[in-house]
């Protein structure tokens, strides 16, 4: 799950910018296709998902008090060490950590909730992103341009409760998802490894200029 915090407004015609920050669950899920005989074994863990941080800034424009559009940029943070399926030819345990990046372009759905403050909202739109293996260990740990990584689009969508605390400034909770529809590939040496996604939970704030 991908729980985000951004903060937005809920008067018409009124541009915003916010930072938001908190915590990402990333998750690597090894392409079973290229594993061959290894999926037999029963020590081989062909997913695995770890905390890390996150951090993004934001700017949006609201066109009314109920539809508006956001652009931001998301940086996760490396994960900590978690095993998972090895992309060797042996039968060797991994360990590894994720880390990525992205840009998003959101539709931003908006629910001012009567006689106060609050508003809930809903996202949905794509998310241009990197993702890499920050580190890779079977035997041996390995680094660099060798460890899988990938770009791609994938779909971003979530929900969040906004609170304006004065007409310039709100705050967020929001959950959100990145490539739960359409993940991330990876690849190692030109070949397809897996795919990255990620769930996030964040509290942020914004300036609005209304």
């Amino acid at each position: 799950m991908v729980l985000s915090v951004l903060v937005g407004t809920a008067s018409a015609g009124d541009f915003y910018v916010g930072i938001d920050g908190g915590v990402a669950w990333q998750s690597f899920i090894y392409n079973n296709s290229m594993a061959g005989q290894q999926i037999s074994n029963s020590q081989l863990v062909v997913s695995a998902t770890s905390p890390s941080g996150q951090l993004g800034i934001n700017a949006g424009y609201d066109f009314t008090k109920n539809w508006g559009v956001e652009l931001g940029y998301q940086y996760f943070f490396n994960t900590g060490t978690v095993t998972g399926a090895t992309i060797s030819s042996n039968n060797d345990n991994s360990t590894f950590n994720l880390n990525g990046q992205l840009i998003d372009l959101l539709a931003v759905g908006r629910l001012p909730i009567e006689d106060s403050n609050f508003a809930v909202y809903a996202k949905l739109g794509l998310a241009l992103a990197y993702a890499q293996f920050g580190q890779y260990c079977t035997t041996t740990c390995s680094t660099g341009t060798s460890l899988p990584s990938g770009t791609g689009v994938a779909i971003a969508g979530g929900l969040g409760l906004e609170y304006m605390i004065t007409k310039q400034w709100d705050v967020h909770v929001e959950a959100m998802n990145y490539g739960a529809l359409l993940p991330i590939s990876l690849s190692s040496n030109g070949q397809n490894v897996g795919s990255w996604s990620a769930t996030s939970l964040l509290v942020g704030g914004a300036w609005h200029f209304n």
